[in-house]
């Protein structure tokens, strides 16, 4: 089969001919139809994440997967055939502990997730997932390839948006940063999901632009440009001098943390998401004279994947306008194009 590979941190990526892997036992083998490339991607790339995911090289990167399938071990049930549509969850877990077992295999304790661990990734024609279990069906989607941002930019969003679900009334704002291809499936996900009014935020004129296009945003909402405005006297404006319930960061930079989670209300949430920065001040005395809590996301588990694709299924779910395809040959300018921040919002590969 034809592959992407990686040898090193900071290469370019090498288009070869590599073994197709044959299934055996649990396994499924996906024709691969459209593979994301996500920012996770640029920082393994990079080696910023080699502390915490230390790959093998050579690698075949790629988690966010779409496909059909193509040949099963002999432990996979007959329900799962050559040829059903399926969604990859990526979080590929070694050894079931509590966290597995509640399907929160993204949290336990030996962790061997696609395109960064054992198993080769989706910048391929082939991927081989050691388990059926990591399997969702992908039928009715209307389009397979881009469906694929579902897998982890969507599963991201979706857990994002859960954090804080059961925190937020209808009359109260979300604060939603970063406009990329995570931030506009969190902005369909929060108007579906809890009602609540919202502000979306971006350094980038024609993704505001662009989300307006997207999203079915109500009168209450409002986009703002935080590069041409004040935009804590903008917050403060659309909201009508009150403070905001909730702030969904996906850019985790020092900067965003530390300038907007001073406007949080009492019993106010603040989810990181982006992996922007190591560390960053936070006001501790504010947090605890008011109760703000800190929520973290990494990835999703399966059960909110699954209801991801189910709304997509519905097409309560706009994924197919923030995907720009792209060629397995133009993966090394993809990467490029990511870490010089060109990208509007998902690159996917498509087979």
């Amino acid at each position: 089969m034809k592959a992407a590979v990686l040898y090193g941190y900071n290469q370019p990526f090498k288009i070869e001919d590599v073994p197709k892997p044959v299934p055996k036992g649990y396994e499924v083998l996906i024709k691969v139809a459209g593979a994301g490339v996500c920012h996770s991607d640029l920082h393994l790339w990079r080696g910023e994440l080699k502390d915490i995911a230390p790959p093998t090289f050579p690698l075949i990167l790629g988690h966010e997967v779409s496909g059909v399938v193509e040949e099963t071990g002999e432990y996979v049930p007959p329900h799962i055939k050559p040829g059903s549509k399926v969604i990859v969850y990526w979080a590929y877990c070694e050894q079931d502990d509590k966290y597995a077992l509640k399907g929160l295999y993204q949290l336990c304790s030996l962790r061997a997730p696609a395109g960064i661990a054992y198993y080769n990734g989706g910048f391929a024609e082939y991927m081989l997932v050691p388990h059926y279990r990591y399997l969702i069906s992908a039928e009715g989607l209307e389009d397979l390839a881009a469906a694929s941002v579902l897998s982890c930019a969507g599963a991201t969003a979706m857990r994002s948006v859960k954090k804080i679900i059961n925190e937020v009334d209808e009359d109260e704002y979300v604060v939603i940063i970063g406009l990329g291809g995570l931030g506009i499936l969190a902005l369909q996900l929060v108007r579906i999901l809890t009602g609540a009014r919202i502000i979306g935020i971006d350094v980038k004129k024609e993704k505001i632009e662009r989300a307006w296009k997207i999203v079915k945003l109500s009168d209450y909402d409002v986009l703002i440009d935080a590069s041409q405005v004040d935009v804590r006297r903008s917050i403060y404006e659309a909201t009508g001098g009150r403070t905001v319930k909730a702030v969904l960061d996906f850019v985790g930079s020092e900067k965003t943390i530390e300038t907007y989670i001073d406007l949080l209300s009492p019993m106010g949430t603040y989810v990181i998401v982006g992996l922007g920065s190591d560390q960053s001040l936070i006001p501790i005395r504010k947090m605890v004279v008011n109760e703000i809590s800190i929520k973290t996301v990494f990835y999703s588990s399966y059960r909110e994947l699954e209801t991801l694709i189910d709304l997509a299924r519905r097409k309560m779910i706009n994924y197919k306008d923030i995907v720009e395809k792209i060629k397995l040959e133009d993966i090394n300018n993809a990467i490029e194009r990511l870490a010089r921040g060109e990208v509007m919002y998902r690159q996917v590969i498509e087979f």
